[in-house]
């Protein structure tokens, strides 16, 4: 008898929170270069002090991209678990734990499992669809870097933020291709432990901060594959998160956007909160605003983000 088999929940709990540590990490990079004009720097003097920065975060960013490879690695575990999760096990029976040297039932954790580099085939030969060319290229470079960085010191390894970012956007969305990443991110804010010290009052905004810094960081193309939106369009604050968010400061974040584009849509998507949200199309009141798009749920406007007196509280 076996004990401790792992189910593929517990898989894919544990590579999100790996993916969590290794966003955060690099978030927090992010998050600290953009305040760099508190800091007293000058436009042109950031310019200046980039390469500085980047060049001291070179460790931090190379282990957050060995923790986004080792994130997958137990997705993949996970999807492979939805087979069976007898597949994971490695070696020969006769290296396998002994069912006789004990009346104990065996651990499934006394078992040697399969080496990353079987998982794809593994997973691929017993699974009703394999992984496409795009995701296996992706994972074996990201194992060879992995390799290099926890076997060496990696001197010649040089990733950029961007390469963490899109990394860790790209391996989420092919591996929980229904889910927002930005979604699971504020639960993860939700839950930290300075949640304690409440924190979890600004995990909103927080999530926000980093999705428009995303946003900016990344191309067009990589936007729409991961966030769903065209970064082009004009974008306006989502109502949920706006009811959501800690606004005493303001809540100005605007990632939201109509779908489809036209000056007729009633529904805008926000990559946050995955949701759709119903609008009006009016304009709004604050002649200095140009906005036509109007809560439905809160009776503001969701570029200024006023309350429009002439519209009637649905509530």
């Amino acid at each position: 008898m076996i004990t401790n088999v792992p189910t593929s929940d517990d898989y894919y709990t544990s590579g999100k929170e790996l993916l969590n540590f290794a966003w955060d990490a690099t978030a927090s990079l992010l998050v600290e270069f953009g305040q760099a004009g508190y800091y007293g720097f000058e436009p042109a003097d950031i310019e200046e002090m980039s390469d500085a920065y980047w060049a001291a975060a070179k460790r931090t960013l190379t282990t957050a991209l060995t923790v986004v490879q080792q994130a997958v690695e137990l997705i993949i575990k996970g999807r492979i678990v939805e087979i069976s999760p007898y597949l994971l096990i490695s070696d020969i029976p006769a290296r396998w734990p002994s069912p006789y040297d004990s009346t104990d039932p065996i651990d499934f954790e006394d078992f040697r499992t399969i080496d990353a580099q079987d998982l794809i085939r593994v997973h691929d030969t017993f699974a009703q669809k394999a992984f496409n060319a795009e995701f296996t290229n992706k994972f074996n470079e990201l194992r060879k870097i992995r390799n290099v960085v926890m076997h060496s010191v990696g001197k010649k390894v040089s990733v950029t933020v961007a390469e963490v970012v899109d990394s860790a956007l790209f391996m989420h969305k092919a591996l929980f291709p229904a889910e927002s990443w930005f979604t699971i991110r504020r639960e993860f804010l939700r839950r930290a432990p300075d949640s304690e010290l409440g924190a979890s009052e600004f995990a909103t905004n927080n999530t926000c901060h980093e999705a428009t810094i995303v946003k900016d960081l990344l191309q067009p193309a990589q936007i729409q594959a991961y966030l769903g939106v065209d970064k082009k369009q004009h974008s306006f604050v989502c109502p949920a998160c706006l009811d959501d968010a800690n606004t005493d400061g303001g809540f100005e974040y605007r990632l939201a956007v109509l779908r489809p584009k036209g000056s007729g849509t009633t529904e805008l998507y926000c990559p946050v909160c995955n949701g759709i949200h119903i609008v009006r199309r009016q304009p709004c009141e604050d002649k200095n605003c140009p906005s036509t798009v109007i809560s439905e749920e809160s009776c503001r406007c969701l570029l200024c983000t006023t309350y429009q007196r002439g519209v009637d509280d649905p509530a």
